[in-house]
């Protein structure tokens, strides 16, 4: 060290000695980090939309022959009074509207027009009406002395069960699909490292 002097003398006998031992630089990996919007698509396939057509007009057409047959004690659906559904009231009325076929029918004209809707839901909450319309009249059959369901309720018990297995096979509509965070690594080759400055100044110490 030179006297005064707050540097070491350069030594150019350790000059190569420092170049030699100097590690080798490594490449630089550079992580890009991106982000990828995708749509997702379901093909309707031909035989699921025949099927869904088919079971659709079976459900609706069981549903409207079903409200013509007898429900309990010889009765039609179309004669026997709405308020059935909530009290044992079994009596029987002229104006179809104002009874438990009236409400049949209309469920099964419900699910035909599902059709126009391709997601199927409006089928599926036909049927699930359906469904709900025998389970409201057989609680109050089977509260009352005669506990008869006759082949026109199970009509359209079967009606409501094909409509939602009918509606379940409309295919989904497109979504979008979560957000994708994609890696891609871009590796910088030694020749693509930028040179050092030859503005910098080395300090020798002299």
């Amino acid at each position: 060290r030179r006297p005064g002097s707050g540097h070491f003398p350069f030594d150019p006998q350790f000059a190569g000695h420092s170049e030699a031992n100097r590690a080798p630089e490594l490449e630089v990996n550079d992580m890009a980090m991106h982000t990828v919007h995708r749509t997702g698509y379901t093909a309707a396939r031909p035989g699921l939309e025949a099927g869904r057509l088919l079971l659709t007009l079976l459900g609706g057409a069981a549903l409207v022959v079903g409200a013509f047959l007898n429900w309990t004690r010889d009765t039609s659906a179309t004669s026997i009074t709405n308020r059935s559904l909530v009290k044992i009231d079994f009596t029987t009325r002229s104006d179809i509207v104002q009874t438990v076929g009236g409400i049949a029918i209309l469920i099964g004209i419900i699910a035909v027009l599902g059709l126009i809707d391709r997601t199927g839901w409006l089928s599926r909450l036909a049927g699930a009406l359906g469904i709900v319309l025998f389970i409201l009249f057989a609680v109050e059959v089977y509260r009352s002395a005669d506990h008869s369901m006759q082949a026109g309720a199970w009509l359209a018990l079967v009606g409501g069960v094909v409509l939602i297995i009918g509606g379940m096979l409309a295919p989904r509509t497109p979504e979008e699909m979560p957000t994708v965070l994609e890696e891609r690594e871009q590796v910088i080759t030694p020749d693509e490292r930028v040179a050092p400055r030859d503005d910098v100044q080395r300090d020798d110490g002299i």
